[in-house]
């Protein structure tokens, strides 16, 4: 009988040892002219690459990445000793190939063998790199060579076409998700509830390309429509939700152009007072709230908040006294270089302009006669902070530089 139980489970053991190894990960990394003596496998995580998951050991020349189990599908990044990005790879279903590189600053010496997919992301990112360079040489002579406009519509198109041949027929491939969050696409046409965009960089870089502050057409209501799409196109799929809304928040908590605080106030209403939120601690919501209904009354366009503060002078001034076409709010600390620097411009700007009040308001913890509610009230978090009021007290500029004061009365 024990000799039959004996053969009974030698035979399961044959059986399924197969099945066993199949989905263990091998990733085997050679690099001509680069003698190291360990590589890193670095993860990412949203757009950070700070989680080392494994490191390679040496066989036959080439360095082994291996796991017992597959690696999550993604983009990571294989690094040098030192921890040094060396070059990225996509790691989807297949997990067992080799990657044989002649030259590291050449994408197209990168050789793959064993894994189809991967093979065809570095065919798709090397001529994808390779045609953005060619398209920003054009750019920089469409001054000179107006011309080169048709030679840049001609390379996208072609491009485009070719990244859409490199489609898999395997709908799950994260290859085609990479290739799509490649292309200029429309928000709705990204495959946005797809997880395995957070083991890569590729949300946010899609992220940053529709919500670039340095654009002159992102209106704040063009960018709050595109907030919409985002969200809605991840309502179902929480985590990239909340991933995005984070990101926003961040980028638009102390935007380049003070009108963009528009966004944060939507951000607010819309989401963050709402929705149930990964790291979203009610005390969190309130204080975010809270700064939302400060901004509402400090936008452009907004009569600024009254307040009182005793001057240099000792004397008590009161914002409401003042009768002057402009006003200068100057919130500085007697300590700060760069409001001493400005404090002499200010002087300059109130020689040659008739008509304007320069108050300077000192918001150091050791002058006690300012209220900590005048520094709530105008949301100051750093120094120098300049606003500009007109004769009515609206806020026509609002952090900005005292050099550019001059240039926001002309203007007007």
């Amino acid at each position: 009988m024990k000799g039959h139980l004996v053969k009974f489970f030698i035979i399961v053991l044959l059986t399924f040892a197969p099945f066993a190894s199949f989905s263990q990960a091998k990733i085997r990394v050679n690099i001509e002219n680069h003698i190291d003596s360990i590589y890193y496998l670095i993860k990412y995580t949203s757009d950070k690459s700070h989680c080392v998951i494994d490191t390679s050991s040496l066989s036959s020349g080439y360095k082994i990445f291996s796991n017992k189990t597959d690696y999550n599908e993604g983009i990571y990044v294989i690094a040098d000793s030192k921890q040094n990005p060396l070059f990225e790879i996509l790691i989807g279903k297949d997990q067992k190939f080799s990657i044989h590189v002649e030259e590291l600053m050449d994408l197209k010496s990168y050789e793959v063998k064993g894994c189809k997919e991967t093979e065809s992301y570095f065919k798709v990112y090397s001529r994808t790199f390779y045609d953005r360079l060619h398209i920003k040489a054009l750019e920089s002579e469409l001054k000179y060579h107006p011309e080169n406009i048709r030679k840049i519509d001609s390379i996208k198109n072609e491009l485009y076409k070719y990244q859409e041949s490199m489609l898999r027929k395997d709908d799950e491939s994260f290859l085609n998700t990479y290739i799509k969050f490649t292309e200029d696409r429309p928000i709705c046409d990204l495959p946005l509830c797809d997880e395995r965009i957070l083991n890569s960089r590729l949300l946010k870089n899609k992220l940053d390309k529709y919500f670039d502050n340095s654009s002159t057409t992102q209106t704040p209501e063009l960018i709050c429509n595109k907030i919409d799409e985002f969200v809605l196109s991840t309502d179902e799929c929480q985590e990239i939700r909340d991933y995005i809304l984070w990101y926003l928040y961040s980028k638009y908590f102390n935007p380049e152009k003070t009108e963009n605080e528009l966004v944060y106030i939507h951000l607010v209403d819309e989401y963050f007072s709402k929705l149930e939120i990964e790291n979203l601690t009610e005390n969190i919501r309130k204080e975010i709230i809270r700064r939302a209904d400060v901004l509402r009354k400090i936008t452009i366009g907004q009569v600024a908040p009254s307040f009182q503060y005793i001057d240099e002078n000792g004397d008590i001034v009161d914002l409401d006294d003042i009768r002057s076409k402009f006003t200068v709010l100057f919130f500085y600390k007697p300590d700060c270089q760069k409001c001493i620097r400005d404090k002499r411009i200010l002087g300059l700007v109130k020689k040659r302009i008739n008509n304007i009040e320069i108050l300077h308001i000192d918001i150091s913890e050791e002058n006690n006669s300012t209220s900590q509610d005048i520094i709530d009230k105008y949301d100051i978090m750093t120094t120098p902070t300049i606003y500009l009021l007109n004769e009515k007290k609206e806020i026509i500029a609002k952090h900005i530089k005292a050099e550019r004061i001059e240039f926001h009365i002309i203007k007007r």
